[in-house]
């Protein structure tokens, strides 16, 4: 299993500063390296169940291109993407260790 993706660096990326957009970058990888793992360790099927088809990525990335200066991400936008993030990757991570 990966490190935690909603660590104490997660509540970072509220704070919209060079460490929230670095804790993006960093958790957009691991949660393409936690996919991965899924889908060697089970199958594509059960990861896309997990990571609920890639939205939790998708949710991520657009936090990222709010920080990033894109105006077609608004500040609702972004708290709606980190709060849908946070709950799926805290349940992704609950899954992952159950079947350990």
């Amino acid at each position: 299993m990966p490190a935690k993706l909603a660590d104490h660096l997660w509540e970072k990326i509220i704070e919209r500063d060079a460490l929230a957009i670095r804790t993006l970058r960093e958790k957009i990888a691991a949660v393409q390296q936690l996919e991965a793992l899924i889908i060697l360790k089970e199958s594509q099927e059960i990861a896309c169940v997990v990571m609920r088809n890639g939205l939790i990525e998708h949710a991520l990335k657009r936090c990222l291109e709010n920080l990033e200066g894109s105006e077609a991400v608004t500040e609702q936008d972004v708290w709606v993407f980190y709060e849908y993030a946070s709950y799926v990757a805290k349940h992704a991570e609950k899954l992952e260790y159950e079947e350990e």
